[in-house]
């Protein structure tokens, strides 16, 4: 039980200090303060799932132990599970929501714009900076709470409270505009049918046009100038025509 709320703690954590760093992050490109993420509150849980991604199986397992002590298997490791991580992420709520959540197209080196290099060499950074700075200390801090039973049971259940109405108000508010978008789509594509329809129509109606007027043999009377400088009359322009 003990472990199970040391993680839900941590897992909180890290969801916040995510948030954190997207607003920082977006901030410095837009200098504006954006509200970052899937939930109303602040938090950005992908960075926890990354964070347990790493920390898990580093802490809890044989070969964690020995990749720990190698900072470039570290390095190597956190940069290739967190891109795998952010891919998925992007590909699962795209076909669920109907929409992309972030978009690297225009970034080098990305991979259908789900995921670039300068975004996982900045993921990798925090991989190394959580492993050997941030963890240990964070490890301590909520060991200290539960050390304090009640503390940490009312703290577990009130955070856990708050993230799973958050959740459910997050997921009823994205889901509606999922419905709206698909709604837009299938008016976007009904109005794409019926202008080229339209299109269509007005190009066979001018080829219908052209062909008639193809077929009208038109004579045009020949005017003859008179080569000296005389002036042509009126009368003598009409009577070419009577011609």
């Amino acid at each position: 039980m003990d472990k199970l709320i040391t993680y839900f703690l941590l897992f909180i954590i890290y969801a916040f200090l995510g948030y954190i760093c997207e607003v920082i992050y977006v901030f410095i490109i837009t200098k504006k303060l954006t509200n970052r993420g899937y939930f109303y509150g602040p938090i950005v849980p992908i960075y926890a799932f990354g964070a347990f991604l790493i920390i898990i199986p580093l802490n809890e397992t044989n070969i964690g132990s020995f990749i720990m002590d190698k900072w470039y298997l570290v390095v190597l490791y956190g940069f290739f599970s967190t891109t795998l991580l952010e891919y998925l992420t992007s590909f699962f709520m795209e076909k669920i929501f109907h929409m992309r959540w972030w978009d690297y197209s225009d970034k080098f080196l990305n991979i259908n714009g789900r995921v670039c290099l300068r975004n996982s060499i900045l993921f990798t950074i925090l991989v190394v900076l959580v492993v050997y700075l941030l963890n240990p200390l964070l490890n301590n801090l909520v060991s200290f709470v539960t050390n304090i039973e009640i503390l940490s049971y009312i703290l577990t259940i009130v955070l856990l409270i708050t993230l799973l109405t958050d959740f459910t108000f997050s997921t009823i508010k994205h889901v509606n505009i999922s419905k709206i978008i698909i709604k837009l789509n299938e008016i976007k594509d009904k109005a794409n049918e019926l202008r080229i329809e339209k299109i269509e129509e007005i190009n066979n109606y001018f080829n219908k046009i052209k062909d008639k007027i193809s077929k009208v043999n038109i004579k045009y009377p020949s005017l003859k100038l008179i080569k000296d400088k005389k002036k042509i009359s009126l009368s003598d322009i009409l009577n070419k025509f009577k011609k």
